[in-house]
């Protein structure tokens, strides 16, 4: 059920509104300290003379340019999976819901097997992408979790299952990946093609360069929008689906939009920096302690909150042991593990019945 408050509602929306402009702020911060950061000193002065457009010594310009792309990165795939796991937990009415458990990842790292298989045994597959061919592997890692979201849908809607019942069937299905590309590894990739996906499921902020950036950017805001347009939705459909039809909402259609969109949104970030485990879930639960369930500010905040987690343990992969940088989605699993296991032991609701 939605959270009912005790407060008024004017000191209420006061309150939220503060929190989601403070998380705004947080990030705003995060960006050029993230920036400024790292094995090579460079002040945050330096970061705003890049923006104002002063002259800086070439390397300091190519290394702040590199953190920040990172950082941009980390703004839109961690408003993509945040804010898409706070939508699909809604639709599935499920607090454990998210693109991670819904098998999508799996499904992106088989992708990038593939790829690998088919360019090794017949040649780079890039080239017969066309103008797409520099995004051969992100392709056909959106592909294979486009593919699992519809396989996923498919199967809920052919065996009516429950909304708690699809995020099993998706784990089942997620295993069946699992198994097949270690089968892959065992028998068919040698040991480069075997550490190209180990590494990609590791997790990088780096690994988009400004050809992917682009497409990141133009994408990943038009996604956030539509998450935004459902919140009302979402709020009547946290409440059941009797008083979703009876308000006029029609709960099968919604949870399939709501669905699809959110597994899109959460495929699009994984086949640009790969696996970013539990960040899709650990964010909206965040979100819900600091704003509550109303979607109209769960959303927003859970946008914000996915990039400041992302940013601050992409910080600390680059300082933990610097020089040597660790995989960012390794510090992030350190974070989900736990939650998960407190969610299991607490067994609450987080908002939904």
């Amino acid at each position: 059920m939605i959270e009912v408050s005790g407060e008024g509602v004017e000191e209420s929306f006061s309150r939220r509104v503060l929190v989601v402009t403070a998380l705004s702020a947080v990030l705003a911060v995060l960006i050029p300290l993230s920036a400024s950061i790292g094995f090579y000193a460079i002040s945050p002065v330096d970061f705003l003379r890049l923006l104002a457009g002063q002259g800086l010594p070439e390397d300091k310009a190519v290394a702040l340019w590199l953190r920040l792309r990172r950082s941009l990165v980390a703004v839109a795939t961690g408003a993509l999976l945040g804010g898409g796991g706070a939508v699909m937990q809604a639709a599935l009415r499920n607090p454990l819901a998210s693109p991670f458990t819904l098998g999508i990842s799996h499904a992106a790292a088989l992708g990038v097997a593939v790829y690998l298989l088919l360019s090794s045994t017949w040649g780079s597959p890039a080239s017969a992408l066309g103008a797409v061919g520099v995004y051969a592997t992100p392709v056909f890692a959106f592909s294979f979790a486009v593919a699992q979201t519809a396989l996923v849908l498919l199967l809920a809607q052919k065996a009516k299952l429950e909304p708690r019942a699809i995020v099993l069937s998706a784990i089942a299905i997620a295993f069946t990946y699992q198994a097949v590309l270690a089968l892959l590894q065992y028998l068919v990739l040698n040991e480069l093609q075997i550490a190209t996906i180990v590494f990609w499921m590791f997790g990088d902020l780096s690994r988009p360069g400004d050809a992917e950036l682009r497409v990141l950017v133009v994408l990943a805001p038009a996604i956030a929008v539509l998450y935004i347009v459902l919140h009302a939705d979402l709020d009547i459909l946290s409440m059941g689906d009797d008083l979703a039809l009876s308000s006029g909402v029609n709960p099968g259609r919604l949870r399939l939009f709501a669905t699809l969109l959110s597994a899109l949104g959460a495929a699009l970030a994984t086949s640009f920096v790969g696996v970013l485990a539990f960040l899709c879930l650990v964010a909206p639960h965040i979100a819900r302690i600091l704003v509550g369930s109303a979607h109209r500010y769960l959303i927003p905040a859970s946008m914000l909150t996915g990039p400041i987690l992302l940013i601050l343990a992409d910080i600390a992969s680059r300082t933990v042991l610097s020089p040597v940088t660790l995989p960012v989605g390794i510090l992030l699993s350190f974070i989900g593990a736990p939650l998960l296991v407190l969610l299991l032991l607490k067994g609450g609701g987080y908002g939904y019945s």
